[in-house]
């Protein structure tokens, strides 16, 4: 398989890891048998109680298309490489994707500045290694617009005004944020504070926070002493759920808002009690809606795969995001190479998936802008 790695999660078949047959590759990651897609992801650290409903919905979907004899005859394969949502190891794993086990296109990848740090890696080969759907609403992905990277989801900045809209239209005044130390945090706090300017306001009182949540009761006093009416929350994983419960241990009562990062079931079962009543931010739709035929389909297909427990907000997102990068794989044909590829995406003006609509074009990047907003309730679980 080449490099033996600590990231590399076990392959699905000894055929497929070994690489055998005569199949011959005729672009990096293709052969006449087989795609390869990486899909670097925080298997461990701070942010590893999100993986298992990206990868396994990823793994869902592209289970389904190969049992359909795959694409022009091409049965799909996931390399999965875990970063720990560390940047200088996204930068080990996408290093390796090129140059060790090269695969055809990147896609889920998770976090801002992870994702800023390997734009210049993906110039390394020619031409450039596309990505497909990374997790980060940040603009410096967006604007201006890259070439070979196709947004899905909306952007942060999107997430910030449906928040902000409706704030302010139930009269809200006390807006404080707290913004996780990084890339994805100042990004997120940046708009928040456009949303609000826009309405002649300004962000009451903010506090960072660090990824692994170490300072979590100095950002606790420094947002309880200005009481706030609403907490936003700018977070992932560990700070989102070490703040909701230690503020609520001085302070009972507080409405927070976090961004969709929140959706998955991991975090409302580490959250609890603690939960209930925090409104979370939505880039796709409702994904337990019946009457909903995108959301029909990937429940059944995770529940066939046997994930059922993984059925979430963010992963419903990966699913998604696997049925662009799929679309763009047929439309770019059978003599399949990363320009037809990256041609193919840009030319998907409208792709309706079942009452979910994503698309691109010549000077667009970004595929959809839908927001909604859901509630935590009782029992662990979200209500529309």
């Amino acid at each position: 398989m080449g490099l033996q790695s600590p990231w590399l999660l076990p392959c699905l078949g000894l055929a497929l890891c070994l690489g055998l047959g005569s199949a011959k590759a005729t672009e990096a990651g293709v052969t006449d048998t087989e795609i390869l897609i990486g899909q670097p992801a925080p298997l461990t650290g701070p942010l590893a109680e999100l993986a298992p409903d990206i990868v396994n919905a990823t793994k869902a979907l592209f289970d389904g298309v190969n049992e359909k004899g795959g694409i022009h005859g091409r049965k799909l394969r996931t390399l999965t490489m875990d970063d720990g949502y560390v940047v200088e190891n996204t930068v080990k794993v996408v290093n390796h994707m090129i140059d060790k086990e090269p695969v055809f296109a990147l896609i889920n990848m998770t976090g801002t500045s992870n994702v800023a740090s390997v734009l210049p890696l993906l110039e390394k080969t020619s031409p450039p290694l596309p990505l497909v759907a990374p997790f980060t609403g940040a603009d410096l992905i967006r604007v201006p617009p890259i070439h070979h990277v196709f947004n899905v989801r909306a952007s942060y900045g999107d997430e910030a005004e449906k928040i902000v809209q409706h704030l302010t239209t139930i009269g809200t005044q006390r807006i404080a944020v707290l913004w996780s130390n990084n890339g994805f945090g100042k990004d997120g706090l940046a708009g928040v504070q456009r949303a609000l300017e826009k309405r002649g306001m300004k962000v009451y009182a903010n506090a960072p926070i660090e990824q692994n949540a170490s300072d979590t009761n100095k950002a606790v006093a420094a947002l309880y002493d200005t009481r706030p009416e609403v907490i936003v929350m700018i977070t992932a994983g560990a700070p989102t759920v070490s703040f909701i419960k230690a503020y609520n241990k001085v302070r009972k009562g507080m409405q927070f808002y976090t961004l969709s990062v929140m959706g998955n079931q991991a975090t409302l079962r580490a959250l609890g009690a603690d939960g209930v009543g925090v409104v979370v931010s939505t880039v796709v739709p409702f994904p337990w809606d019946v009457t909903h035929p995108l959301a029909r389909e990937y429940r059944a297909a995770m529940q066939k795969a046997g994930f059922a427990s993984n059925i979430s907000f963010l992963g419903f997102e990966s699913y998604i995001n696997g049925k662009v990068l799929v679309e763009g794989l047929r439309l770019a044909g059978k003599d399949l190479n990363r320009k037809k590829f990256v041609d193919a995406l840009a030319s998907m003006r409208r792709l309706d998936m079942g009452g979910f609509a994503v698309g691109f074009s010549k000077d667009s990047r970004q595929g959809s802008r839908f927001v909604g907003l859901t509630i935590v309730s009782p029992g662990e679980r979200f209500t529309k």
